[in-house]
């Protein structure tokens, strides 16, 4: 049977791998047959991967890794962020979330062949970023991380944390997929919805598990899983998408499609 996917022999590297879907994704590539490397500032135990200890928030510490990492990567995963306060300030979040991950993403740009390409993790929680489009890229226009960062600090009406990090990933994702064309670099993101990861419990203490199963919960009645998440960012990722880029992909059973249609409420998000 032909390969489809493609990733056997292929070059990955994987952010935020230590649990959750970037976990779930590291463990199917492996399994795929491709060179897996991944990235986290927790330790990552992953037979068959290797692993680099880097924290997002600290661009030094990006810049280490990113130098010990293989001279060609087929494949840049983003699965790497965290929920917001209390943990993180709403400002540490959204370098995190976002500035950390382009500054690792650029970073490895160069080592992306032609026919390579790039998937994020984003949210269904980043769903309104049209209506945010000029704020967005104010800060997108700043390409230095400690320029990023203290805009983000200076417009604390802006920068919410969690929602305008996971609006400033899928608006990068569909500029940079725009202009990488003549490098045939592919960029997409993908959606999901509440997903059983140790960060649900985060959500949960901030907003409250009922309110957000009463309205954020997909159609289908449940949470996905990290898997039913990771494979569809693999797809993305793959030769069977090879001719797919600058595409938000919703992972969460008919959620934003209802919203699309005015059949479900987008509650703040739109």
């Amino acid at each position: 049977m032909r390969d489809i996917l493609g990733y056997s022999g292929k070059v990955v590297a994987v952010t935020g791998a230590a649990t959750g879907m970037g976990n779930a994704a590291a463990r199917t590539l492996v399994d795929l047959g491709a060179e897996v490397h991944t990235l986290d500032v927790a330790p990552v135990e992953i037979d068959g991967a290797s692993y680099l200890p880097c924290d997002l928030g600290d661009p030094a510490s990006i810049d280490v890794a990113v130098a010990k990492l293989p001279t060609k990567i087929d494949r840049f995963f983003n699965c790497a962020g965290v929920p917001g306060p209390p943990k993180f300030s709403e400002l540490l979040t959204t370098v995190i979330n976002f500035v950390g991950l382009r500054h690792v993403t650029e970073a490895v740009l160069d080592r992306i062949p032609e026919g390579g390409a790039v998937a994020s993790i984003t949210s269904a929680a980043g769903m309104g970023y049209k209506g945010n489009l000029e704020r967005i890229n104010e800060l997108l226009d700043i390409s230095d991380f400690g320029e990023a960062s203290a805009w983000l600090e200076e417009h604390p009406e802006t920068n919410n944390g969690y929602l305008f990090s996971k609006q400033c990933i899928t608006t990068y994702t569909k500029k940079r997929a725009h202009e990488l064309v003549d490098r045939r670099i592919r960029f997409n993101c993908i959606s999901p919805s509440p997903t059983d990861t140790p960060m649900l419990s985060d959500f949960h203490a901030q907003v409250g598990q009922e309110f957000l199963e009463e309205h954020y919960l997909s159609p289908v009645g449940r949470n996905s899983t990290p898997e039913e998440q990771a494979e569809p960012l693999i797809l993305l990722n793959s030769d069977a998408a090879r001719f797919v880029s600058g595409q938000n992909l919703f992972v969460d059973f008919a959620y934003a499609g209802g919203v699309d249609i005015g059949v479900r409420e987008a509650l703040g998000l739109i």
